[in-house]
């Protein structure tokens, strides 16, 4: 993984609904410092943005859709990805020095079972750093 990619740990639980997963974003898995959610970035040739479960969720990240702010509002396989088996997503971006910014949907369910998929709210990412 290049040096540039962007890391960064959330710490998910359901809203006061049981509807929605209410996230935070870090850059340590301690979950300290908080970042907000409109700020995550990774290098403009880094290829990806990984998110990582932090441990302190109470909800399991299952995976995530994602979406070139700006484009066509279409779908493809490109804009999903599962969570893997150590319970991290990888939003792809562009390698070629252009600077883009995705907005992104995390996916989280129960730990035992899942009986229901709780979407997170918004969270961007932008590949404009070095």
């Amino acid at each position: 993984m290049p040096s540039n990619v962007g890391i960064y740990y959330v710490t998910a639980v359901k809203d006061p609904t049981g509807t929605y997963a209410v996230c935070s974003y870090s850059t340590d898995p301690s979950g300290r410092p908080i970042v907000d959610p409109e700020e995550l970035s990774t290098g403009n040739t880094a290829g990806s943005c990984l998110i990582a479960q932090a441990p302190g969720s109470t909800l399991a990240l299952m995976g995530t859709v994602f979406k070139t702010i700006g484009d066509d509002p279409v779908l493809d396989a490109n804009n999903y990805a599962a969570a893997n088996d150590n319970n991290q997503v990888t939003i792809t971006m562009p390698t070629d020095g252009s600077t883009v910014t995705k907005a992104v949907i995390l996916m989280f369910a129960d730990f035992e079972t899942v009986t229901t998929i709780y979407p997170s709210s918004d969270p961007q990412v932008t590949n404009d750093n070095a």
